[in-house]
């Protein structure tokens, strides 16, 4: 086997072209060896996948063509921008970092090409929770369209429930009743979740004053009592507690 050992290949003309065997060889690159592009490539079958950006995007941002971006939108949503006068082939992929995306949504900006076949002026957005895109440009009729999509459901909340303290616990199957006969506080310590319990409801009752007495036959009317409560109640569907220090008073 032949070895050339250089530093460089150029062309013979300034911008010209270097090839490197002919149609039908095999160009073997040995294991450990490093191939760094610092230039565009084409014809490597970039179509389809993407080098992941780890650096989570917290503010709206540019992308550019090659890159995967995490998207962390716990704090306020965000507007990713897809690259300017893109060319066929050119491809970004977005992932919901923090499983916010239905808190605050993410928007995709066409940057004047159309996504989906859509006027480039309309801009999707996402509000599910997990969502991750990958989008590819195609022509200026479709613009990019998406070719990978899902919503991941592995970080959804595991089931809570509410925990408290205060008053005096009555305790049937799973329901938890907290009485109070007097003045108090309702202490909240996890104020759980829709998969588990979220809500609690009150019942309220006051009683009402005795009927008078004398020696006599005439005697004085007792007074109303009074009756109030969530349960059953559809139209509110309980009432949400956070963790906190709820005064009850009596």
């Amino acid at each position: 086997m032949s070895e050339i050992k250089v530093n460089k290949l150029s062309p013979r003309t300034n911008c010209g072209t270097v090839q490197l065997g002919d149609s039908g060889d095999t160009i073997t690159i040995p294991a450990g060896a490093t191939i760094t592009n610092n230039g565009t490539q084409t014809g490597f079958g970039r179509t389809g996948t993407v080098d992941w950006d780890t650096t989570a995007k917290t503010a709206s941002f540019t992308a550019v063509s090659g890159n995967g971006y995490f998207v962390n939108t716990t704090s306020a949503a965000i507007t990713l921008t897809l690259p300017a006068s893109p060319s066929a082939g050119d491809i970004v992929a977005v992932k919901d970092y923090a499983f916010t995306f239905a808190t605050n949504n993410l928007t995709v900006n066409g940057n004047g090409s159309p996504i989906g076949g859509v006027d480039g002026t309309i801009n999707p957005f996402y509000d599910t929770n997990g969502t991750s895109k990958t989008f590819i440009y195609v022509d200026g009729t479709k613009g990019w369209l998406v070719v990978n999509e899902s919503t991941d459901t592995s970080q959804e909340s595991s089931p809570a429930f509410i925990s408290a303290t205060g008053g005096t616990v009555l305790t049937c199957g799973n329901f938890k009743t907290h009485v109070f006969t007097g003045p108090g506080t309702f202490c909240v310590s996890c104020a759980g979740n829709a998969e588990g319990s979220n809500t609690v409801d009150y019942l309220v009752v006051g009683g009402g004053g005795a009927g008078g007495n004398s020696n006599t036959s005439v005697s004085g009317g007792g007074g109303a009592g009074g009756y109030r409560t969530t349960y059953p109640s559809p139209a509110t569907g309980g009432l949400p507690v956070s963790v906190q220090t709820y005064a009850i008073t009596v």
